[in-house]
């Protein structure tokens, strides 16, 4: 849990600031890796390994959608982002109370 979002990995439910979701099997993968790694800088590379195993063809910009998608399920302003942080020429941060 972080701030008022819940996410049951289990049932892959979310109850979150867009109200409650199914989440699929790949932003469960990427969740579990930055809550496991809260406050560490995790580089797409990073992100597409865990998540796809990381093939030529994927883009690192799939994980870019990945972030925007989870700022629109987590955050209360997405533009404004408290827990799925951008760090330029690094990748992303997550961080919780």
């Amino acid at each position: 849990d972080f701030g008022d979002n819940h996410i049951d990995f289990i049932s892959f439910k979310a109850q979150c600031a867009a109200g409650e979701i199914v989440l699929t099997e790949q932003e469960i993968v990427l969740l579990k890796l930055f809550i496991a790694n809260k406050g560490m800088p995790l580089s797409r590379g990073m992100l597409l390994t865990a998540g796809w195993g990381y093939s030529p063809e994927t883009s690192t910009r799939t994980v870019d959608n990945f972030i925007v998608r989870f700022r629109k399920y987590f955050e209360k302003n997405p533009k404004s982002p408290i827990y799925f942080i951008s760090r330029r020429s690094v990748g992303y941060i997550f961080d919780h109370d």
